[in-house]
């Protein structure tokens, strides 16, 4: 549940509270003037009828208490709600007055009916038994009458502020779900965003830590790249000056090793002529893999030919060593000039997907896609692809390996981006995007 509608829910709380209170407040004003009104009713009665009694006129004179009975039954105010009968009349027919039809709902003239006590009382007039009875529900609809427009008020204002309350909630709530957002994109890595103040001073100092937060995370991101990309052209530079020292020094002395064992073989025979064809053997071998090692340290194809041959060499190589999954490339366009650094890294890139493929997917087909986007922003984009329809994996259940990390510090160390998607059965596919500056 959100901090809106946790908050919400204790504001309508305490508005359901006071509300409550207001409205038990309410009934029990109305039930008072209720009790009042009738009491006060039939007092007045009462004391006519005892001052009728006082004065003699109903002494033995029972048509003459019949008659200020009926005179007080008709009077409207303030004995309109009372019935004054004697004892032995018959039951008045109900009440015709529209307005008092109108009567109240149960739950209503339940809470503010008063007692019995209050709604009888009785006075004898020359031996005659006068009973006054108050009509208490008739008193009960006018005063509905007077207390449904409070509770529609009250209802309406209890409504309204807790509409008040959400909205105001939201707005004042606003900073802190961009904050959220915020915290969201620098867990994935997007270090340069910065929230605005939203003036309200508690959440501006978190504001202003966060964004002081992403300015050093940012410092910290490129010095990261910059070290990483110092880090791997040295890395380069060894493995170039490696290979040179390969190809020179020992490529030349297995060279002469052959060349002596084949002016050997030409000079004698027999055992020793067998001998020498073998060293001859050994040292194509050793050469071989002489060579293979160079162009793994640093494919000279590479420099020569540029990356577009370079990766076919390496596919073509990578086909003939894995038999049991074809490798196909497809270059959708012609690559064009690319520096140094984006070449090595493009391609260290499919070699590292291609060696995780061999080790790792049980694949029976692999592809490797190049391709150039048209330049819409400040340099065009190298697009990379290496997939595979091999066993893949769930990236939330694996930890990333060496190779992946070393793919992924490549491609933002060029200014790109790097993304792996996988499924369990689905195999794997790596995409990276590289910016580069040339024709």
């Amino acid at each position: 549940m959100g901090l809106r509608l946790r908050l919400n829910l204790l504001l309508s709380l305490l508005f359901s509270l006071a509300l409550a209170v207001a409205i038990v407040y309410l009934l029990g004003n109305t039930r008072r003037a209720v009790v009042d009104e009738l009491r006060a009713s039939t007092e007045l009665a009462s004391h006519l009828l005892r001052g009728f009694r006082d004065s003699g006129a109903a002494a033995g004179d029972a048509s003459a208490v019949a008659a200020f009975v009926a005179h007080l039954a008709q009077q409207h105010a303030p004995l309109r709600h009372l019935r004054i009968l004697l004892a032995d009349a018959p039951p008045p027919a109900a009440d015709a007055d529209p307005g008092q039809a109108r009567q109240a709902p149960a739950w209503f003239a339940r809470l503010v009916a008063p007692h019995e006590t209050v709604l009888r009382q009785a006075v004898v007039l020359g031996g005659t038994e006068v009973s006054i009875v108050a009509d208490a529900s008739a008193e009960i609809g006018e005063a509905w009458r007077e207390v449904r427009t409070t509770l529609l008020v009250l209802l309406l204002a209890f409504a309204g502020s807790n509409v008040v309350a959400f909205v105001f909630l939201g707005h004042a709530l606003a900073p802190l779900r961009r904050l959220s957002a915020a915290l969201e994109g620098v867990g994935r890595g997007r270090y340069a965003t910065r929230l605005a103040t939203s003036g309200i001073p508690d959440i501006d100092v978190i504001v202003s830590r966060f964004n002081e937060m992403t300015a050093a995370l940012e410092r910290s991101e490129n010095d990261n790249a910059n070290l990483a990309r110092r880090s791997l052209a040295i890395q380069e530079d060894e493995r170039r000056h490696l290979a040179h020292e390969l190809h020179d020094e020992m490529g030349q002395s297995i060279t002469a090793i052959k060349a002596l064992a084949v002016s050997i073989g030409e000079r004698v025979e027999g055992p020793l002529a067998e001998r020498a064809r073998t060293i001859v053997d050994v040292s194509s071998d050793v050469y071989a893999r002489v060579r293979q090692m160079m162009t793994r340290l640093h494919p000279v194809i590479l420099d020569e030919l540029g990356l577009a041959a370079a990766v076919e060499l390496m596919v073509d190589d990578w086909n003939g060593y894995h038999e049991d999954c074809f490798c196909e490339l497809v270059c959708r366009h012609e690559l064009p000039q690319l520096d140094d650094e984006v070449r090595i890294g493009v391609y260290r890139i499919v070699q590292e997907a291609l060696t995780n493929i061999a080790r790792h997917a049980r694949a029976s087909s692999a592809r490797v896609e190049l391709s150039v986007s048209a330049q819409d922003g400040p340099a065009p984009v190298l697009h990379v692809r290496v997939s595979d329809n091999g066993v893949g994996f769930e990236p939330g259940t694996r930890s990333s390996g060496l190779g992946l990390r070393g793919m992924r510090e490549r491609a933002q160390s060029l200014g790109g981006h790097w993304t792996l998607t996988s499924e369990a059965g689905q195999g794997v596919c790596i995409t990276a995007e590289i910016p580069f500056a040339g024709n």
